[in-house]
């Protein structure tokens, strides 16, 4: 199924602030150009790990009740609905999340299938070492502001790969 973010999400990884204190800004000219960093750095760790940080909602789309929700941590079904063979919306309310996939007993045929769910560590649930590897690769775009480098996977601190590493599926080249 293709999964697409269909909300916002909920809280915040870290706060402004402290990104601010780790960059030791201390005034607030700069706060536009801080929350982009904040916005970038969390987005990638969020990204090497593959998972969701914050809880969002999510709309999947398909042919068939097929998904899998790796890299959605605590999925929440809001809805599951479909248009079967014969063109006819219907709406599914026996189900389970089993084995991080969703399992749907006595599945009618159908054409289409919309699954709405949330999903997501939460805000305050995310690992303390990938807070602190966002913040570390915050502290380096404040400070670097341009990337001079001509390979872009060293342009990320090595320590911010470590922290993420144990929450990977895969390694860094």
């Amino acid at each position: 199924m293709k999964i697409e973010q269909s909300g916002e999400p909920v809280g915040e990884v870290l706060s402004l602030a402290l990104a601010k204190q780790h960059c030791n800004v201390r005034h607030s000219e700069q706060d536009d150009l801080v929350r982009q960093y904040v916005a970038a750095a969390v987005e990638w760790v969020e990204g090497a790990c593959q998972t969701v940080f914050l809880e969002t909602e999510f709309t999947a789309t398909g042919r068939d009740f097929v998904l899998d929700f790796k890299g959605y941590p605590n999925p929440k079904i809001q809805s599951i609905s479909y248009v079967d063979a014969l063109g006819v919306p219907g709406a599914i309310s026996d189900f389970e999340i089993r084995d991080e996939a969703l399992h749907v007993e006595n599945q009618p045929e159908v054409s289409s299938v919309s699954v709405v769910f949330k999903a997501g560590l939460g805000a305050g649930n995310v690992p303390s070492k990938l807070v602190q590897a966002s913040l570390m690769l915050i502290a380096s775009f404040y400070l670097q502001r341009a990337d001079m480098t001509k390979d872009p996977a060293s342009s990320v601190p090595m320590g911010v790969k470590a922290m993420v590493a144990h929450h990977r599926s895969f390694a860094f080249a």
